[in-house]
């Protein structure tokens, strides 16, 4: 009996003993599970939030909320929430940290406080909310990288303010002129506008999130959540949360409208290409515009303006100031450079005054309803430096009509003038294409030229301007042939093309002879870097090659790649060959004898096969290196000394995320007698370094 009653021990102990085996090994599992959650997310959501709102509508009459936002240089405008490791079907992982909480410190004050102006606590102190955010989502990030959760904390908040750049200017643009309250919203339409904003945003790639104020019977825009994946590259592919209707409503705060003029870091001065903002405004706007010097870029204003890019706007919390006309030489120029095209002149001043210069005329301590001191500085600025004549200088061939431009030939003419980083240009939309809209300068609070701070540049690459014809003897491209002193011959590279273009630029090529350059153009030009292009001020010329010999060499060593070849052949033909055929006394309707003098000049010199000849059997599809100094011997043996040719590169960024610089097109120079034309002072920002490479296909 004893025995038994040991044995039932013995075996009630075994179960207990199995039992606690079990329950230890699924806790452990549960543990490891945790601690491997930071290995399995997919994606990361990234989201802004807009202050006001969130004020307004969780937090309605918590003077906390509002008193913080007041606090913000820039209160009307997104600040981060945070970046959530996340799961492609629409949950993200918060349960990497399940030990003790991690507090974040940041000794350096410069760093925390632009944290807390760009990252702030609405509802809590900064503090909180920075260690919610790194304990519930950050810890996650800092796992999956290999880094020390509780040492490395700032790299997670260093990359989301990172991807922060990249949106801190997304408003400008959409806020009404006077925000103040409920402002009404169509998601269709702010999401017609967030695709056409610098960003160019794929609708698929975020969500709106808002929320529900049942007091004002409203959905008020609280957050917007944009999907990333791993190599933080926007994405599309992820369970959509978007759950706001149709109609919204913005909440903006009410003290846009107070005296913050002391908070501002610099100037933005913006110039404006009427005849292009006339494209969406009609018959009345071209009036207005005709009636001045045409084709000049005018005055739109002086903007003072936060490091962020944003402006003070309103400081003025009275009434408007009325600007009044008077008999002066800054009037004049007023009516001469700063015409309204929307409303009329002393509206639009009305405007610019009260919305940017009152701001200005606080900080220099006069007497805010002395307005001139605003705008003599303006057109003083405009004069200073001489933006006006800017387009026409550096496009001097352009006669009227529609016109398309090289956006990066204008931003080198810019930098060249001004200095790296110290413009932008903008673009406005119409009919799915982008027009130049405004040039602008950044200044410091002393007026001179500065990097300091942000402005959008939105143009894509591809951009265009409206030109007004001039009659008269002010016409732009009379006799303009007359004035080029060289020409350019360039053959392109096609790998480095279809590498930027993508998949039908390499079925769009496969006529041609593999890994040979082609030809892009002859190109009449000036010794001092401007182009002579589109001399014919009249209607362009159609191209139509009849000539079998020379259509076949056209069609299979003179294409772009990515545009029909009618198209390419027009394009150089209208804005470089007329200019040749005019300075030879020819009928421009003769353009077979230009493209045979490209073709003659590209045979004779064997242009096609330059990396071939050098490389011989070592060429092998995909990138391949280039040696400069091997390029200039062969060019050397061929009879052309460096100094006479630019070998012009772009950077390519690889899958692997690496940016290289890779071959687009080499440009020889020549005199008006076709001999060889040595230059070194032209040297281009695009000029290949001694390294570089060539996609062979």
């Amino acid at each position: 009996m004893r025995d038994r009653t040991y044995y039932i021990i013995f075996l009630i102990a075994c179960i207990i003993l199995v039992l606690g085996i079990i329950i230890t090994i699924i806790i452990l599992s549960k543990e490891d599970e945790t601690k491997e959650d930071w290995n399995q997310y997919d994606c990361y959501i990234f989201s802004i939030f807009w202050p006001p709102s969130s004020c307004f509508n969780k937090w309605s009459g918590n003077e906390q909320c509002f008193s913080r936002i007041r606090e913000l240089k820039d209160d009307n405008n997104f600040i981060v929430h945070g970046l959530w490791p996340s799961y492609t079907s629409g949950e993200y992982t918060d349960t990497c940290n399940q030990k003790e909480e991690i507090n974040i410190t940041f000794n350096n004050e410069t760093y925390r406080n632009m944290l807390s102006e760009l990252w702030p606590g609405l509802y809590t102190s900064e503090q909180t909310m920075w260690n919610h955010e790194y304990n519930k989502h950050g810890y996650c990030y800092i796992k999956r990288i290999g880094k020390d959760p509780k040492k490395d904390y700032q790299i997670y908040f260093n990359k989301t303010l990172q991807i922060f750049e990249d949106y801190r200017l997304l408003m400008e643009g959409v806020l009404p002129d006077t925000p103040k309250g409920l402002y009404n919203v169509s998601k269709s339409k702010f999401k017609e506008f967030l695709s056409e904003s610098y960003l160019r945003l794929d609708p698929s790639t975020y969500s709106l999130r808002c929320s529900r104020n049942d007091t004002k019977n409203t959905d008020v825009l609280n957050e917007i959540w944009f999907n990333y994946d791993l190599n933080f590259n926007l994405m599309k592919n992820v369970k959509s949360s978007e759950n706001c209707p149709e109609n919204f409503q913005l909440y903006f705060s009410d003290e846009t409208r107070k005296a913050v003029y002391e908070k501002y870091d610099f100037y933005i001065f913006t110039t404006i290409w009427n005849p292009s903002d006339c494209k969406k405004n009609g018959k009345e706007c071209y009036q207005k515009v005709k009636s001045k010097e045409l084709n000049i870029l005018m005055i739109h204003g002086l903007w003072p303006s936060y490091s962020t890019g944003r402006f003070p706007q309103w400081c003025n919390i009275a009434e408007d100031i009325q600007v009044e006309e008077y008999q002066s030489e800054l009037f004049d120029n007023l009516k001469n450079y700063w015409i309204g095209i929307y409303s009329d002149n002393k509206e639009f001043w009305n405007h610019e005054y009260n919305k940017h210069g009152y701001c200005y005329t606080q900080l220099i301590n006069q007497t805010v309803s002395n307005y001139t001191f605003y705008f003599q500085k303006a057109v003083d600025l405009y004069h200073q430096y001489n933006l006006k004549d800017f387009l026409k200088e550096i496009h001097p061939g352009i006669f009227a009509g529609e016109r398309k431009l090289n956006k990066a030939h204008i931003l080198n003419k810019l930098e060249e003038r001004y200095g790296r980083g110290r413009y932008a240009i903008t673009c406005m939309k119409y009919e799915n294409k982008y027009y130049l809209s405004e040039v602008r300068l950044k200044l410091d609070l002393n007026f001179e030229l500065t990097t300091l701070g942000k402005t959008i540049d939105n143009c894509p690459e591809e951009i265009y301007a409206e030109f007004i014809e001039v009659e008269g003897p002010q016409k732009q491209a009379e006799g303009f042939y007359k004035e080029y002193d060289m020409y350019f011959y360039t053959i392109l590279w096609l790998g480095t093309t279809c590498h930027m273009k993508g998949e039908q630029c390499y079925e769009n090529i496969e006529v041609v002879p593999k890994n040979i350059f082609t030809v892009h153009g002859l190109w009449p030009n000036l010794r001092n870097g401007t182009l002579a292009d589109w001399c014919n001020g009249k209607n362009d010329i159609e191209i139509e090659i009849k000539d079998e010999y020379l259509s076949e060499f056209m069609n299979t060593h003179y294409i772009s790649g990515y545009h029909t070849n009618a198209y390419f052949w027009g394009h150089e033909y209208n804005k470089h060959g007329v200019c040749y055929m005019q300075r030879k006394g020819l009928d421009v309707n003769d353009y077979e004898t230009f493209f045979d003098l490209a073709r003659k000049m590209y045979l004779d010199n064997d242009f096609a096969n330059i990396f071939l000849d050098i490389y011989k059997d070592k060429i092998e599809p995909g990138d391949m290196q280039i040696n400069r100094k091997e390029v200039e011997n062969y060019f050397d043996n061929k009879g052309f000394p460096k100094d006479t040719y630019l070998l012009v590169c772009t950077n390519i960024t690889n899958k692997e995320g690496e940016i290289n610089p890779h071959i687009l097109e080499i440009r020889i120079r020549y005199d008006l007698d076709f001999k060889l034309l040595k230059n070194e002072t032209d040297k281009s920002e695009f000029d290949c370094p001694d390294i570089f490479y060539a996609q062979f296909l």
